[in-house]
Parts: structure tokens; sequence; C-alpha cells
């Protein structure tokens, strides 16, 4: 916050310099000094000062976000924190901070669940080490909890973003079957939505929703160089698994990390 103060009084400043002009037209009051201290505070940081200043708050906000985020980017020391940074960089990956906590909407997180979004987000210490019932060591990160085979929440956490993405279609009018028992790859296992109607080129669209761990031991070599690479290693992988269905409708992987990077196609 106290960052973003300067370049939020600038910015106000400027966008209303013409009414207090016209409110202050006959009377003589001598020139603002803060106004120049202030100015010159923001250009003794570093930063331009373009004449007119930019009305908007952004404009002025970014040199120093751009600084913070560098000197931030620069104090990353391992992999898991170089992960967990390009995530919360990437395009929407910190959106479900903006939800209302609407009870009975389902959007109120309780306060552990609020500790652990925020201590996943940001590569805190979240548990003392220890080992999981189904035998494998937990880190102090908490990171097997989200790729655990026996964690009850992955089949939830799956069959929610299917829904979600059922109801965002039906909400643009485009009739879905989720599940179609009509279609399966060569193993049997079918997709978890199809389109009754044209999508593109007259087929249909079918998609199938997966989430990867972002700092999983086997994504996070890749995770820590670049955002979202966890979410397109699971899509790629999901096009060779629906390849021959591909042939027939027009196939989308929707691939979200646990840290919320989605895969470029399912955007």
């Amino acid at each position: 916050m106290s960052s973003l103060a300067l370049p939020a009084l600038l910015a106000s400043a400027a966008g209303t310099a013409l009414l207090q002009d016209e409110i202050l037209v006959d009377c003589n009051l001598p020139e603002d000094s803060y106004w120049k201290d202030y100015l010159q505070l923001w250009s003794a940081s570093g930063n331009e000062t373009p004449d007119p200043l930019p009305l908007k708050q952004s404009s002025s906000d970014r040199p120093g976000i751009e600084k913070d985020r560098t000197s931030i980017e620069s104090g990353l020391s391992t992999p898991l924190q170089r992960a967990a940074f390009n995530a919360a960089r990437s395009r929407h990956s910190g959106d479900w901070q903006l939800a209302l906590p609407i009870t009975l909407c389902g959007l109120k997180l309780d306060d552990a669940a609020v500790r652990v979004a925020f201590g996943t987000r940001l590569a805190l210490k979240l548990c003392v080490p220890h080992q999981c019932r189904c035998g494998s060591e937990v880190d102090s990160f908490g990171r097997h909890s989200l790729v655990c085979k026996r964690a009850p929440g992955r089949t939830v956490r799956h069959h929610h973003l299917n829904d979600v993405t059922a109801r965002s279609l039906a909400s643009a009018v485009v009739s879905v079957s989720k599940e179609p028992s009509d279609l399966s790859r060569s193993d049997g296992k079918r997709p978890d939505g199809l389109t009754l109607i044209p999508w593109r080129a007259g087929r249909s669209l079918i998609w199938d929703v997966t989430v990867s761990c972002t700092t999983a031991n086997s994504y996070l070599e890749a995770s820590s160089r670049e955002a979202g690479a966890a979410a397109e290693l699971a899509a790629s992988n999901k096009m060779v698994n629906y390849a021959g269905l591909s042939s027939q409708s027009e196939f989308v992987p929707i691939a979200v990390e646990s840290h919320c990077p989605i895969n470029r196609d399912a955007l």
C-alpha cells in the first residue's frame, strides 16, 4: 500500500487539476508546495515525469510495480519459489481473490482454507513435515496433499471444473452432454463433455479436464522456468490420448494447475 500511495496521489491530482483551476480561478493562492515536493520525490525515485501527468493511476503504478517485481524475482533462490512466483504472475491466476465471499453461493472460504490458499500461492511453509497415510513423505510446504492419490479432494476438484465448463457453455446457449456414452478412447475412457451443436468447421467440441500440480517434482523444473508449463505439458498429454477423437470433432484439453495457470487452448 505504501508503494502505491504516491502514484495514487499524483494520479488523483492530475485527474482533478482542471476542476481545481476552475474552482480557484478568482483566488490568489500560492503555488502548492506539497505538489512540488511530491513531484520531486517521484523523480528522485528514478521515474520519468511526463507532462501532462497520466490521469490513470495504473500508468503511474507500473514503474514501481516493475521495480518491486524485479527486486522480488532477484531474491528467489529455489525452484519452488520461482515456480510459485511465475504462477502468481500468470493470467487469471489471482482472479479467485476477487470473488465476493458469499456463503450461499459457496464462495466463502473458512480461515484454514484462506491460510492454505495464500500459503500455497506464496510458497510458504504450511505444516510440520510428516508421513501421509499413503506412505509418502509430506514436506513443510504440503505439496504432497495436491498430488496424493488418496486425497478425496482430487475427484471433487475435477467434477467442479467440469461443471463450470458445462455451465459456461450452457450460459452461451450451447447445449452440451457431459461424459457422452457414444464417444470413447481406445482404452474405453470417455471425454468429460461434448457440445450438441457444431463448434467450429461443422464439428462439435469435445473437452476433457485435468489438473496438474504446479510444484510437483515432475513439473517443478519446467514451472520454475515458465508460467503455465505444467498446464501445457498436461494438455499435450491429453492431445495424445484423444488423438483418435480429434478427427471426428474439435478436441480442446482444459488443463488447470493447482496454482491456477490455465493452458492456452483452454483460455
